[in-house]
């Protein structure tokens, strides 16, 4: 292939290489930005039903993410789904 950049096919190669890895990155940072956010909205709910500071809420979102042996962001999708928090596992 002719690059008319005047790049060689290793410096290409590598080109693509870099750009995979910049996409794989990026759709990861879309994934953990968008798990923030459910947990923020989770942190909220546990807020106003208990009527708890925003980092006793979060503890609570933990303590049931060990309890359930779940992930933290499905014990945040549960709760934003139903409004209620789940019973310990």
């Amino acid at each position: 292939m002719v690059d008319p950049t005047g790049a060689s096919e290793d410096e290409v190669a590598q080109l693509r290489r870099e750009l995979g890895m910049v996409t794989r990155q990026a759709a990861h940072l879309e994934r953990a930005l968008a798990s923030n956010r459910r947990i923020g909205v989770a942190v909220g709910i546990v807020m106003e039903r208990h009527k708890v500071t925003a980092d006793d809420a979060f503890g609570v979102l933990v303590k049931l993410s060990m309890e359930r042996n779940e992930k933290l962001r499905d014990v945040a999708e549960r709760i934003v789904g139903t409004g209620e928090l789940p019973r310990p596992g």
